[in-house]
């Protein structure tokens, strides 16, 4: 019978993620329940199922241990007890993450008549709070605390926080005025079971008369925030995996939208045999961003990653019709295949986009440089010749420190 009402969460979770995909997607109800439609994703829809079944299953578990734990019971009031139960249910939940935190927080203000409740993930350098229900403002609780600052006013609510993200405390808590106004502050933090690594704090900010002791409750409740925190980053972690392996198999950069180096190939590859059956031009250049590591280093990835899809946008604006534009080797490496034109049409193309490019100002990063290395198809060429000549012209240009264009052909 146990095991009957565990899939009961299961079922649930079933028909609410088939009914929006039913909406989302324009199908039948049968079709999204059977996941009989082209974008159904089984395997995930099938981890999140077994993952809704083992968190109900362990809840079962824990509650009949918890009935034996005298200790626990006489710890927690049966209104802590019942905050839990509600809290249970909300994680069972198929919601996004802010959401379903922001509940939990409602839920334990309303129960417990908590001031407010904030709960912070730790960061390399900064904590971030994940919840952002209304009775943050009241506080003057901000999004994000900075630890590592030295101008906090001593006995302060920032002040308290960061010492205890910085000494990686588990349970702290003490009396501290906010607004002319004096409250016990209690933090505790979490982390997941069998794991050394904090990942942030639940903070509560209680009338200072209140004498309850929230401890258990607090470590009770770090639990259930390190579950859905890990189940969520697993969730992504998953997404964007199949993400990754679909676009192995997509002509398109999925960041770009231009042609990945596989799908330039095959194109390279389609024209040269063309321009060798009728004797036609074709030119290849070859374009590396100069000083990309450097500018990586002090702009970061997303910064970059940004940069590349305007450069990418300018220069399919500057290409010619026929001309296909997309990656080449490397994440800094892009080619343009220029059929019907020679290596001296195809240095003054070059020359042309490089003037384009000086003119360009991308935002933060400024203006930016290129290597080039051009090239023309010779009927005594095979493709890998006609690739590695481009690449060591492409080579020669960066090796004169970049802002360079060099040219080689077949004599």
């Amino acid at each position: 019978m146990k095991i009957i009402f565990a899939f009961i969460p299961v079922l649930l979770y079933w028909v609410i993620d088939s009914y929006i995909d039913m909406k989302t997607f324009h199908l039948s109800f049968q079709s999204a329940v059977l996941l009989d439609y082209p974008q159904a994703n089984l395997p995930l829809k099938g981890l999140i199922s077994v993952i809704i079944l083992f968190f109900v299953v362990i809840g079962h578990r824990k509650k009949e241990e918890d009935k034996k734990n005298k200790n626990i019971l006489s710890v927690c009031t049966n209104k802590m007890m019942d905050t839990m139960q509600s809290i249970t249910d909300t994680i069972l939940a198929p919601i996004p993450l802010l959401k379903q935190v922001n509940q939990i927080v409602q839920i334990i203000e309303d129960k417990l008549n908590i001031k407010t409740v904030f709960i912070g993930s730790y960061k390399s350098d900064f904590i971030e709070l994940i919840n952002t229900n209304s009775s943050l403002g009241k506080f003057g609780i901000k999004d994000k605390f900075l630890p590592h600052r030295d101008d906090f006013l001593a006995g302060s609510l920032e002040e308290f926080v960061s010492i205890f993200y910085i000494e990686k405390r588990e349970f702290e808590e003490r009396e501290i005025k906010i607004s002319e106004q004096t409250y016990r502050v209690i933090l505790s933090s979490f982390r997941l079971k069998n794991s050394k690594k904090h990942m942030g704090f639940i903070g509560f900010i209680i009338d200072k008369n209140d004498k309850d002791d929230y401890k258990n409750f607090l470590s009770m409740l770090g639990d259930e925030i390190a579950f859905i925190m890990n189940l969520t980053q697993k969730r992504i972690e998953l997404v964007e995996s199949q993400e990754k392996f679909k676009s192995q198999f997509s002509p398109i950069d999925p960041d770009l939208k231009i042609f990945n180096s596989s799908k330039l190939g095959e194109i390279l590859e389609s024209e040269r045999k063309r321009a060798k059956r009728y004797g036609t031009a074709l030119s290849l250049i070859l374009i590396e961003i100069d000083h990309m590591k450097n500018l990586t280093n002090i702009f970061g990835k997303d910064e970059m990653l940004r940069l590349k899809k305007e450069f990418a946008k300018v220069f399919k604006k500057e290409i010619r019709e026929t001309d296909v534009f997309g990656k080449w080797s490397k994440d800094e490496q892009f080619a343009i295949v220029a059929p019907n034109i020679d290596f001296r049409g195809a240095k003054n193309f070059a020359l042309k986009l490089d003037k384009k490019l000086k003119e360009h100002r991308f935002p933060k990063v400024g203006r930016i440089t290129c290597s080039y290395g051009v090239t023309s198809y010779s009927n005594k060429d095979n493709m890998f010749e006609f690739q590695r000549r481009a690449e060591k012209a492409l080579n020669e240009a960066v090796k004169k420190g970049g802002n360079s264009i060099e040219v080689k052909i077949l004599i």
